[in-house]
């Protein structure tokens, strides 16, 4: 999917815009990924964009990422400064972000990016982007989902490119982990099996740090075997007060 033309500069701080066709796309990525768990689309704010695209613009200057940037870093500015502490950023354009959040290498302890992503209060969402650093507002929103909980991979039919994603070769779901969060449950005490054929497959589950887009959550780590198309992965949920489980189908989409 096109990143589209970032219209600014370094050079004179000019922080310029995303061209239409990047945050368009960047929209439909973060709205598929929300569809394929069950919640509902979010739109983007044009005062959070451009506050976005301050923030990329500094992380682009500095070639670095901060949540809290000091006033010392070129390009400053109050408001990038201000999406930087409410955004995922990333070192990379604004589409294949979304994709990079998604799989969420390098945060075993919260997956904070993907709950963002997927939380029930998700959206309007901000979306800046230069062509080689992004921000993506993600806090204090006031979406309307009602999700009791959510899973990634979620319930149901999904493709193994949403797993195994091919824009971010280095690293995938199954390596990083599966994730459930949820605003209504208690999760730090469930226990999780996988199963596919009637096998119990190892797994290695660990609570995460409440925040981040949901009051809970766990991830689920597959030990030694990783997702197939073709095959069902069946998931229950124990240790909390209503057991639950679930199927995730996973197929190679043509």
């Amino acid at each position: 999917m096109s990143e589209g033309t970032w219209s600014g500069a370094v050079a004179g701080c000019q922080a310029g815009d995303t061209g239409a066709p990047g945050r368009d796309n960047a929209l439909k990525l973060i709205n598929l990924y929300r569809w394929l768990a069950g919640l509902p689309a979010v739109g983007h704010d044009a005062g959070l964009n451009a506050k976005a695209q301050q923030c990329a613009l500094m992380m682009h200057a500095n070639g670095q990422l901060s949540h809290d940037p000091p006033m010392q870093w070129d390009c400053y500015s109050a408001d990038g400064a201000q999406a930087a502490k409410n955004s995922n950023i990333s070192s990379t354009p604004g589409v294949v972000a979304v994709d990079l959040y998604m799989v969420d290498p390098g945060n075993p302890t919260t997956f904070g990016h993907r709950r963002w992503i997927l939380s029930n209060g998700f959206g309007p969402v901000g979306l800046g982007s230069t062509a080689v650093n992004s921000c993506m507002w993600v806090i204090g929103g006031q979406g309307g989902g009602d999700a009791a909980w959510t899973a990634w991979p979620p319930p149901g039919v999904v493709p193994i490119d949403a797993i195994h994603v091919p824009e971010v070769p280095w690293a995938n779901v199954d390596e990083t982990g599966w994730t459930i969060q949820s605003d209504a449950i208690d999760l730090g005490a469930a226990q999780v099996t996988i199963r596919e054929g009637g096998v119990d497959l190892p797994v290695k589950t660990t609570a995460l740090m409440g925040g981040f887009g949901s009051a809970s959550a766990i991830a689920m780590t597959p030990q030694g075997w990783t997702s197939e198309a073709g095959k069902t992965y069946t998931v229950e949920v124990n240790g909390v007060p209503q057991p639950f489980s679930y199927d995730v189908q996973v197929v190679a989409c043509p």
